[in-house]
């Protein structure tokens, strides 16, 4: 009887191995595996600006240029180049402008920068406008308030209403 539990162990020992031992085969196969070459290809259109459309990618533009850069895309991917590969063939001929989502560094950081000094600046605005518009009415002086009544006094003895004295 004990013979026979051991060998109910070793056999579901091995089972457990065999599936696991698939399992990572599978996964490491899922995870190195690339995506199908047109998909690549658009996508990779889709990250690089149209130098005639200015602000649509290669991918929306219907423009000559952003078909033959298409094209280059495509048979960059054909030839097994790498996405890296691939936008650094066009950053070398247009610059990081080319780039929709440009890196972040020296030459680029004020396009990442300026939106966000603007955007600081206009809630600094907007809760300056708030804080102002909420501040407690100023209390004037006896003197201050006697001259405003007579300045109102004045103003519609005369019918002015300007309260300018002449």
């Amino acid at each position: 009887m004990p013979e026979r539990r051991r060998l109910r162990r070793t056999g579901s020992l091995a089972v457990a191995l065999t599936i696991l031992g698939l399992l990572a085969v599978t996964v490491i196969a899922l995870a190195t595996a690339t995506r199908p070459d047109p998909d690549r290809a658009q996508e990779l259109a889709e990250r690089l600006r149209c130098p005639v459309c200015k602000s649509v990618s290669i991918a929306e533009s219907p423009s000559e240029m952003a078909t033959a850069m298409r094209q280059v895309v495509a048979e960059q991917v054909a030839a097994g180049r790498t996405d890296r590969e691939i936008t650094d063939f066009f950053r070398a001929r247009y610059g990081d402008w080319v780039l929709l989502d440009p890196p972040t560094r020296g030459s680029t950081l004020p396009l990442w920068l300026v939106p966000l000094a603007v955007a600081a600046l206009g809630a600094a605005v907007v809760l300056a406008r708030v804080r102002h518009l909420h501040a407690p009415a100023v209390e004037l002086s006896d003197r201050e308030r006697s001259r405003v009544e007579d300045a109102v006094a004045r103003a519609r003895a005369t019918g002015t209403g300007d309260g300018d004295e002449p």
